[in-house]
Order: C-alpha cells, then sequence, then structure tokens
C-alpha cells in the first residue's frame, strides 16, 4: 500500500543535531566567536525512514553523474516508487565516503528530513574558553548545549538579512590594467596584463 501523507510529514520531524567547528575568531587561542554548521550522519537518517515508514517502504540508488556521486531515495506511495535525489561533495578526511553520505543526506533533504538544517548553514557564534576548548554561548557568555545551540543558530541566522540576495550584474568588477614596469633594451614593449580579480 505504501506511506501515508502523515508518514510524509512525520520525516520532517527534527532531528538531533551535531555540530562541526569550521573556524574560530579572531584566533585558535582566545577566540570569541566560531563559526559553526548543525549535521546529521547518515545512520540518522535511515533511522527516522525505518522508524515512520518502515524498511519495506523506502530504498536507496546510487550512480556516478558527472563525475559526482548521486543518490536517489524511493519512498512507496499508492503503491507506486517515487524519487527524490542529489549529488554529494568530497570530504576532507575520507573523499568517497564522504561523497556517498552527502549525497545520501542531500537526497533525504527533498522529502524534508533536516531540511532546515540545511536552510541553517553555516552560523558565527559567540564562543568562549571553557578547560581548555572553546565552546558556544551567547553574546552575554552562557554556555550552549543540545537544542539550545540550535535555537540561537536560529535567533541569529533569522536576525540577518537572509532573504537579500544580490545578481552578478549590481557590482560590476572592473579589470585592473597591470603595465609591466620597465622594458628591456632591445625588446618590444609588452602589451598589458588583464587581470580579473
Amino acid at each position: 500500500m505504501g506511506v501515508t501523507k502523515q508518514q510524509l510529514e512525520k520525516l520532517k520531524e527534527p532531528l538531533q543535531l551535531k555540530w562541526r567547528v569550521r573556524g574560530l575568531h579572531p584566533d585558535n587561542i582566545n577566540p570569541t566567536h566560531m563559526i559553526i554548521v548543525g549535521y546529521v550522519n547518515p545512520r540518522q537518517v535511515q533511522d527516522r525512514l525505518d522508524d515512520v515508514l518502515g524498511p519495506e517502504n523506502w530504498q536507496d540508488d546510487y550512480a556516478e553523474c558527472k563525475n559526482k556521486q548521486f543518490c536517489r531515495i524511493g519512498i512507496k506511495i499508492n503503491d507506486e516508487w517515487i524519487w527524490k535525489g542529489d549529488s554529494g561533495t568530497e570530504t576532507f578526511l575520507d573523499p568517497g565516503k564522504g561523497e556517498t553520505s552527502d549525497s545520501f543526506k542531500r537526497a533525504a533533504v527533498h522529502w524534508g528530513i533536516n531540511r532546515d538544517t540545511y536552510e541553517l548553514g553555516e552560523v558565527t557564534i559567540a564562543c568562549k574558553m571553557e578547560n581548555g576548548i572553546p565552546v558556544p554561548c551567547t553574546e552575554t557568555g552562557v554556555i550552549l548545549k543540545g537544542q539550545s545551540i540550535l535555537a540561537e543558530c536560529k535567533r541569529i541566522s533569522e536576525s540577518k538579512n537572509a532573504d537579500l540576495v544580490f545578481d552578478k550584474n549590481v557590482f560590476q568588477i572592473k579589470p585592473i590594467i597591470k603595465k609591466e614596469a620597465s622594458v628591456k633594451r632591445g625588446r618590444k614593449p609588452n602589451k598589458p596584463k588583464v587581470i580579473m580579480p
């Protein structure tokens, strides 16, 4: 028979996030802010699909497309398999495995799983040192853990003007013309080099 609309909606319920620190500012010794990104691992996504839909009502499929790992997740709706997919990007530590994992998680986003985290993206959040390790905190210094990290990241993201997007033609980039400093004897002068920033 397949899954119901209620089950599909239940896929969208938030998952417990893990947090990766992408950078510390102004330095690594005494940072005041950190750039973090929330993520889930593939097993969390697999568990969500199994728990909500049942293992018999979903499947995944992998292929290479334009030198990228591509994953599709099929869900059985009204006795018909409906597929949604996406490609992944390589990771620093394990490029092949990371790309496969990323493509699976990104395909799951098309079904609503962990979509709010992808919309959140990277967030710069206050931090302070605690036992020699930088930890996220509020601007007043209250240490954040678990769901309070997510709540603060959402607050920060909403305070930015996230709806503001610039077209390429808004900021015109003019080429910088660099002339050769000197002309050596007996040689013709070189034409100026055009350097695009």
